[in-house]
């Protein structure tokens, strides 16, 4: 009767374990989407300037243990708009309303510490991406005698390595399937203006495998 009442446990433990390593696949990829927050991207005094934007994001990682593993991702930090005027336009032109685009996406490795509570999961990330950063300028002026638009157009892009970082939030259901919160932060810089901060908040599913 003991060896049949051991030999049970055992099967009861090895049963649990097998359920746990189903339910914790080391390898994984997903998507979110969300919403961005450009820091620092206008001048100041820029009236009706949109630091936000819409974010989305990719990835791919794997757990070499249930607390560590290492994730490549591609995020999408939206874009910000920026309104102004040409600050010298031509003679004899009057400066249009115009407004000028800035969007940041990158594409790097973290490497992503987790706390596993049951179905839930809390990660911190700090890894190194290709961040892109470009602006586009647009403006337009009316001459003032014949009263014909001119439009003039200007770009600049950067991209460069940086530092990138946030914490996030996992639910894992149905054994193979997680929902997932992501807060991610980088600086973008483009060849004219200044350096800024960028924050991708977004929330999305991901496999287990």
């Amino acid at each position: 009767m003991r060896n049949l009442l051991v030999g049970a446990v055992l099967a009861c433990a090895a049963a649990t374990a097998a359920a746990q390593q189903v339910q914790s696949p080391p390898g994984y990829f997903g998507a979110g989407l969300g919403v961005s927050q450009y820091h620092d991207f206008c001048a100041s005094g820029a009236g009706s300037c949109d630091e936000e934007g819409t974010a989305w994001r990719v990835h791919a990682g794997y757990m070499w243990r249930p607390w560590i593993g290492l994730e490549g991702a591609f995020i999408h930090f939206g874009e910000a708009h920026q309104p102004g005027f040409l600050r010298n336009p031509p003679v004899n032109t009057t400066p249009l309303p115009s407004a000028s685009d800035g969007r940041t996406y990158s594409m790097g490795l973290s490497l992503l510490l987790r706390a596993p509570l049951g179905p839930v999961g809390l990660h911190a990330k700090l890894g190194y991406a290709a961040v892109t950063s470009k602006f586009v300028g647009n403006a337009a002026v009316q001459d003032n005698t014949t009263g014909a638009v001119t439009y003039f157009n200007s770009q600049a892009r950067e991209t460069k390595g940086r530092f990138i970082y946030g914490l996030g939030a996992t639910y894992d259901f149905a054994n193979v399937w997680q929902a997932r919160f992501d807060w991610d932060r980088t600086e973008g810089k483009d060849n004219i203006n200044p350096k800024y901060d960028v924050d991708a908040y977004t929330l999305g599913f991901g496999y287990r495998f």
